[in-house]
């Protein structure tokens, strides 16, 4: 993998990164939008920024190694700069908000070059989200859409997992399988992200 150095890397920071990405990662912005984006977390305005559909866009955390935006009411995208040995990846999560939350993670490198997730972070099973085998044996066969939100923390180099489809479910079994449901947490070794 081709990555900047550390020194570039603090000298770039995730503002340049977020101004230089391609528009595939964020589609609902031009550079201008996102400029303006950070301008307005400069001056410390809640402002929105208006995005390609017209809709509002905001930019909530914008960190040396994080940010967090919210492209439009229904969407949001976290981006966390991870150490993989000598190198720097970049850890990207998109997700759609409807009912429930889903999520997808993906890779780059610093240049923007997308990089495989496997052997970075293994999706969990629905049955690891129960919090014990006897009731994902039970509840199990309910739960027949992956639906997951995936949130990357700003202070440490965490993910959490949270199994969603109870919220689509009707009243009384979601009240009966969420309460049986666990967020998975997993810490990035350096190498990947390994479930704690």
């Amino acid at each position: 993998m081709l990555c900047l150095s550390g020194h570039d890397l603090c000298a770039q920071g995730m503002r340049q990164l977020f101004l230089d990405a391609p528009d595939d990662v964020f589609p609902l912005l031009t550079r201008n939008n996102r400029a303006d984006c950070i301008d307005y977390i400069d001056a410390g305005m809640e402002a929105p920024v208006a995005n390609l559909l017209g809709g509002a866009c905001r930019l909530r955390v914008l960190a040396e190694d994080f940010m967090s935006i919210e492209p439009s009411t229904v969407s949001s995208v976290q981006v966390k700069m991870l150490q993989a040995g000598g190198d720097t990846l970049l850890c990207v999560v998109n997700s759609v908000k409807a009912e429930a939350v889903d999520s997808r993670i993906s890779f780059y490198t610093t240049g923007w070059e997308r990089v495989s997730a496997k052997g970075l972070y293994e999706a969990p099973e629905i049955e690891e989200f129960f919090v014990s085998a006897d009731s994902a044996a039970l509840y199990a066969d309910r739960c027949d859409i992956y639906l997951v939100r995936l949130e990357l923390s700003q202070d440490t180099n965490t993910l959490t997992a949270e199994y969603t489809m109870p919220d689509y479910m009707n009243e009384s079994d979601s009240a009966l399988i969420k309460p049986l449901l666990r967020r998975i947490v997993y810490r990035w070794n350096g190498k990947q992200f390994v479930m704690e």
